[in-house]
């Protein structure tokens, strides 16, 4: 039924959101604790595996006018946003090549045209390249939910082959090394939580006892685990796409498995309200997230304990800021409007005085 909510997909959404900015906060924090973070719950598989159980539902009727209305609606939420990010990067870099005409600053003419759509990478001046390293994440999007009509109509035909296929041509990629764009190579190892989350949608999720999601969920985590250790041990678990995207899948198992204390979890009174604002202004969390930590690293450099607790207050100060002025954005772009609060209405006397009788 259109319009009703998934307490699930919304509290699994909020989350993948705090786990993003959580990591984006400590990516820079030469630590070990730091560096393992990234086996905590993976954020990005999830976030595709949400929008994809979402695009299902958008496109629960198959004819031309449902196809049409999903892709105009979702490029009007993606793009509006993006390209006021886009307009703020680019004005940076105007600035910056005025004030420091080098080579790092120069402003970047010749790629313009991937800020249009973001498939190519948009890429902002050398000096800059922070703002826009993220922005892979909007280029398989993009992609996903461009063919998400025709994923989902294998879906439907043969349930779980577009998820088999997407990452068995991801594994292959990255286990035989081979040279490709990176959209390509993220768009066949994330497409494929994006395709699992076809399977919320139709209820094939619900269905799958939970052992077996159990077990799923281990043997990803240690294949994950283990192919992380010997590509590249010492790094994030970001540096290695395929045990990223493993363990980010064996995380939606566990999720699916736990679903139903979950979902009385985002439903209580508590985390219904941050859930809500949260999903409100996740796309605005997402986009000025990173700028919102440069800033902050900008002015701090930090070096000890406290000036990191410092960077990191000053980084979440930036983002509440930028959400409050450009959130309004993302409200137009999906076309929400602000409801009023409530005002009671003064009952006349007579009518009281009837309901007193």
């Amino acid at each position: 039924m259109a319009g009703v909510r998934d307490p699930f997909l919304d509290g699994l959404r909020a989350v993948s959101v705090v786990r993003v900015i959580l990591l984006h906060l400590l990516q820079r924090v030469e630590h070990p604790l730091a560096a393992n973070f990234s086996y905590f719950m993976p954020g990005m598989p999830l976030m595709f595996f949400v929008s994809g159980a979402l695009a299902a539902k958008s496109l629960a009727r198959d004819d031309v006018a449902a196809r049409l209305r999903f892709w105009r609606e979702r490029a009007r939420r993606l793009f509006v946003p993006f390209w006021t990010f886009g307009a703020v990067v680019l004005s940076v870099c105007a600035v910056g090549a005025i004030l420091w005409p080098d080579d790092a600053h120069a402003f970047p003419r010749e790629s313009l045209w991937r800020w249009v759509v973001p498939l190519a990478g948009p890429q902002a001046s050398a000096a800059y390249q922070k703002l826009n390293w993220h922005l892979w994440f909007l280029s398989t999007l993009i992609l996903m939910l461009a063919t998400a009509p025709w994923t989902l109509a294998l879906h439907r035909r043969l349930p779980g082959a577009g998820a088999v296929l997407f990452v068995a041509c991801g594994a292959a990629i990255e286990l035989a090394r081979i040279g490709v764009p990176d959209v390509v190579r993220n768009t066949f190892l994330f497409g494929a939580a994006f395709q699992l989350g076809y399977a919320w949608s139709d209820g094939r999720w619900q269905r799958v006892p939970r052992p077996l999601l159990l077990a799923s969920a281990g043997a990803l985590a240690i294949f994950a685990i283990l192919f992380h250790a010997e590509r590249a041990p010492s790094s994030m678990l970001h540096a290695v796409p395929l045990a990223l995207v493993a363990l980010g899948l064996g995380f939606t198992a566990l999720w699916m498995a736990l679903r139903g204390p979950m979902t009385r979890v985002f439903e209580s009174a508590r985390c219904k309200g941050s859930i809500r604002a949260i999903n409100a202004r996740a796309y605005t969390i997402f986009l000025w997230g990173p700028i919102s930590n440069d800033l902050a690293w900008r002015l701090v450099r930090p070096s000890s304990a406290a000036e990191y607790l410092l960077d990191f207050a000053l980084a979440l100060g930036f983002l509440a800021l930028f959400v409050r002025i450009l959130g309004p954005v993302e409200d137009w772009a999906a076309r929400r409007v602000a409801r009023p609060a409530a005002v009671p209405r003064p009952v006349p006397v007579a009518a009281r005085e009837r309901s007193a009788a």
